[in-house]
């Protein structure tokens, strides 16, 4: 063996390239490694186990350890002795991460207490994984099944999604906190019946207070006390809230104060509930990131939307606000207003570098709102102003024929490409729940508004603008009337002004009547151009997604590509 691979920073290159594959592969190839090469295998071993999403391959140790076959070749326990636990004791202490859910490969399976039955059938001692230092328990499983897997190691933690119950939840919560004092990141998430309020306020700030360590907290909290108890979490960098009360919460205005906090993530069950929280917050964090399934809040639109911002522009830390984003998927009204007004309260925050906002409907801007934000925010790194209309078809007037299909009907074709990053809270599991049951129908936003069809009211000439006032810009989405092209026609359309930063921006969701002319505006204020379709698209929209797009986008985008072909880039 070649002595480089003695040295830990060359092994650990090596074992994050081979994690890089799928978790099959990838752990096909480090359970090879660990048989084949003697100085890599405990390595290998420790790689290979230290990330868990069931605990069913630490029972099979045991399993295997304490089966015999008799001369029928019929399998049985070997009851003579204790149970032989070396094998199990070989791999649980390298384990460090553990994900548990009720389903597993698909199936509703009780695999999660099964497995620790054994463990408990046989005694195992516990804690049955003594260096375990994250732990995700989810898909409502007890919380009484947790014990055995707590331990003073534990680092992170987080149940997203329980029942809470009167008597035994305030017990279990209170015991977990001395079994595992060391934690610094914390999620809890639970369903919480009409009338246990109280109790469950009480309880909730006792414990979770308790751990003064804490660093990140997945949170929903059951009352105003619940939330404004977290002040005396010093520690506190990145606050995520799941509010589903039914009733508004009514904070006290600058009564939140968190010396640390760095990043404040909210759903809230409604807009008043929302402007609560930004008007109790004394000192803005550097993130703010708003998530607003407002089903429950009537005809709500951009007018009444706005008032949300105007917390954060009266707040005398408005400098500190980095990056503001927003999603309110479903409003009802079909209200369009000028963008200029409602943004305005956020041109304070001078050092803004992230803007993205997805709303329905989305308010129109034109070239002078776009220059007053650049203006405002010279810092700008990321701008995104999507109207979520574009993400529904247009519904027919007239019923679609029904047709015979061949018995050799064509491929399904894949799922289309080009949408829009994904809301906020997509990574976050239980924060994006959207109470689907509880929704109305959506409504026809091709017809809501008579202007539907006009949300691109910017040109290229406001895009120019932008590109100039703000050098930093790396990703914009924004609908750009790529009808307008007065002044543009010339060798150099971009006058000078071009962005080597932007490689993934999203152009497709306005109409366009050159494409010739408009790829060759493209090329020349965005020299690094790779893709018009936005972040993560790997190309053009795929036939099932063209009647939801404006044509002549995808001419745009090959026309680019021949012409970067043509250069050699």
């Amino acid at each position: 063996m070649h002595h480089a691979l003695l040295v830990p920073d060359i092994l650990d290159h090596i074992f994050t390239f081979i994690k890089a594959d799928s978790d099959q592969i990838s752990q096909r190839t480090l359970a090879a490694l660990a048989r084949t090469c003697s100085a890599l295998s405990d390595a290998s071993l420790d790689a290979l186990w230290s990330e868990l999403r069931s605990l069913y391959p630490l029972v099979s140790c045991i399993y295997d350890a304490n089966m015999k076959f008799s001369d029928e070749d019929t399998s049985e326990i070997d009851t003579d002795a204790g149970p032989d636990l070396s094998v199990f004791h070989k791999y649980a202490y390298r384990v460090r991460k553990i994900e548990l859910s009720g389903y597993e490969g698909g199936w509703r399976a009780t695999a999660v207490p099964d497995d620790l039955g054994v463990f408990h059938v046989l005694q195992v001692p516990t804690p049955l994984l003594p260096n375990l230092t994250h732990l995700a328990w989810t898909d409502e499983l007890s919380l009484a099944l947790l014990w055995p897997l707590l331990n003073p190691r534990l680092l992170s933690l987080r149940i997203s999604s329980f029942q809470w119950s009167q008597k035994s939840t305030p017990l279990l919560l209170s015991k977990i906190r001395g079994l595992c004092p060391e934690l610094n990141t914390l999620g809890l998430l639970f369903y919480l019946s009409e009338g246990y309020e109280a109790i469950a306020e009480s309880c909730l700030s006792r414990v979770i207070c308790s751990w003064k360590k804490l660093e990140v907290l997945d949170y929903s909290p059951a009352g105003c006390e619940c939330i404004l108890s977290l002040s005396s979490l010093p520690f506190l960098r990145i606050l995520r809230l799941r509010v589903d009360n039914i009733s508004d919460l009514n904070l006290p205005a600058n009564s939140l104060s968190f010396p640390s906090l760095h990043t404040l993530q909210f759903q809230a069950n409604s807009l008043a509930t929302a402007n609560s929280i930004l008007e109790a917050i004394r000192n803005l964090p550097k993130s703010i990131d708003i998530f607003l399934p407002v089903y429950q809040s009537g005809d709500v639109g951009v007018a009444t939307v706005e008032p949300i911002l105007q917390p954060i522009g009266r707040n005398v830390s408005c400098g500190n606000l980095e990056e503001f984003r927003m999603n309110v998927p479903a409003c009802l009204s079909g209200s369009v207003v000028s963008g200029a007004n409602v943004l305005r309260p956020l041109f304070l925050c001078c050092n803004l570098r992230v803007l993205r906002i997805m709303m329905t409907p989305l308010f129109l801007l034109v070239d002078d709102d776009l220059r007053a934000m650049a203006s405002a925010w010279p810092l700008l790194e990321e701008l995104e102003l999507f109207d979520c209309r574009n993400l529904y078809p247009p519904v027919p007037s007239q019923p679609l024929t029904i047709m015979d299909l061949p018995d050799d009907h064509p491929p399904v074709p894949p799922l289309p490409v080009g949408l829009p990053p994904m809301p906020p809270f997509a990574i976050m599991g239980p924060m994006m729940s959207l109470h689907l049951d509880a929704m109305p129908p959506f409504p026809d936003f091709n017809t809501t508004d008579p202007r539907s069809n006009r949300t691109a009211e910017i040109t290229f000439h406001g895009l120019i603008s932008l590109l100039e006032l703000c050098p930093k810009l790396r990703f914009f989405n924004l609908a750009i009337d790529a009808t307008k092209l007065d002044g543009l026609r010339g060798d150099k359309p971009g006058g000078g002004v071009c962005n080597r930063l932007v490689k993934y921006p999203r152009l497709i969701d306005s109409q366009i009547s050159d494409p010739e002319a408009v790829a060759r505006i493209l090329l020349d204020i965005l020299p690094e151009l790779e893709t018009i379709w936005g972040e993560g698209s790997p190309g053009p929209f795929t036939a099932m997604f063209n009647p939801t797009l404006p044509q002549g986008w995808d001419q745009v985008y090959e026309r680019i590509s021949v012409s970067k072909a043509a250069e050699g880039l």
